[in-house]
């Protein structure tokens, strides 16, 4: 769709900004409008919520879905793009039969405190394995958690910790230390990428919504937005669902031919367990179909990303977030997530306008 709107005006500078935002834009645009009320607040005492704005039918038989702030501070980006394809009026050019659906911040405590993970250090994309069944080992992580956030931020502790990262990186490779830092992990609670050990309360939520705003669909699109992976402002979008060939060919028919396979190793992100397109996996045998996909924003080096990330995890197990060096590290993790310039909020836009485009001339079929 042509862009009638300046991108950065769907972008906003806090998760209270953005909630306030997606929801005046929403009412605006006359959605059925809910909030679904965490049990915890934001660091202002804020109200924090997943907001749900619907279009179209309750009982349409087509659903595309578009989901913000799996990873907490990602919602930066996930909330413009929510609010600009409103602002853009998709809601008014869907085809017959066809329902648009808005979830703002299925984890908003991550995205209200500047995280990544949620209120329990726990990474929402590592949380949706089956339960009752036993939980991965990532023995790579065992390997290196002792390094990866040593008690001291600065000095000699810091050096040899950073040490000890880059011989494992030299010694093992670039893949199979991304695969040990970022794979997933089950055993440190307040490690890197940790999964958790019971469904958490996004992972509840999500589940319910999943059960409620599909029940009468027979065909959806799920895009779940994402930063942090890629070149600067590319928009990958990296396929999660139906894990059969066919509905991967169909996914690339509907999206084009660079959509990755996560589980296949074929994209920017390692494979995960317990990622979230598992809830959708069981509508499948109920004669469902449809694509289920992260779409993955570049924002800055994985290095930098990396080291934002074991920082802020730093602050959160050692530090002090009321601080100079507390809000200095937490500027930063929101500039690794969210690049905060016109440029990269107009290619977000762009790419998420095509893609959205395509989504619904799929379901419309």
């Amino acid at each position: 769709m042509p862009m009638t709107i300046n991108p950065a005006d769907a972008f906003s500078q806090s998760y209270a900004e953005a909630r306030a935002k997606f929801r005046a834009t929403a009412q605006a645009a006359g959605a059925d409008l809910t909030a679904l009320k965490h049990p915890m607040l934001g660091p202002n005492g804020e109200e924090l919520a997943c907001d749900v704005a619907r279009f179209g039918a309750t009982d349409a038989p087509a659903v595309l879905w578009i989901n913000s702030a799996t990873h907490g501070v990602e919602g930066y980006c996930g909330s413009g793009v929510q609010i600009g394809l409103m602002a853009l009026g998709w809601h008014r050019q869907l085809p017959a039969g066809v329902a648009l659906l808005l979830t703002h911040a299925i984890n908003p405590h991550g995205f209200a405190w500047t995280r990544r993970v949620n209120e329990d250090n726990v990474d929402l994309n590592r949380n949706f394995g089956p339960q009752g069944v036993a939980l991965p080992v990532n023995p790579g992580y065992a390997d290196i958690h002792q390094w990866v956030i040593p008690e001291a931020f600065e000095g000699a502790q810091r050096d040899a910790a950073d040490g000890a990262l880059e011989h494992y990186r030299a010694q093992h490779g670039d893949r199979a230390f991304s695969q040990a830092i970022s794979g997933g992990q089950f055993a440190y609670p307040k490690g890197l990428f940790y999964g958790g050990l019971t469904p958490t309360w996004s992972n509840r939520t999500l589940r319910a919504l999943i059960d409620r705003q599909l029940a009468q669909a027979k065909r959806f699109c799920f895009i779940d937005i994402h930063t942090g992976l890629g070149p600067l402002g590319y928009g990958e979008p990296s396929y999660v669902g139906d894990p059969t060939e066919a509905a991967f060919a169909e996914c690339r028919r509907w999206l084009g031919d660079d959509v990755s396979w996560l589980e296949r190793g074929t994209g920017q992100s390692t494979p995960l367990h317990g990622h979230i397109g598992l809830p959708f996996r069981p509508l499948y045998a109920q004669a469902k179909t449809g694509p289920v996909l992260g779409l993955e924003f570049g924002t800055l080096p994985s290095s930098e990303v990396r080291a934002a990330l074991r920082a802020d995890h730093w602050l959160h197990t050692y530090g002090s977030l009321d601080s100079d060096q507390g809000r200095a590290i937490k500027r930063r993790i929101r500039d690794v997530f969210y690049v905060d310039t016109d440029d990269w909020k107009h290619q977000v836009m762009v790419r998420t306008d095509e893609l959205v485009g395509k989504a619904l001339k799929g379901l419309a079929g």
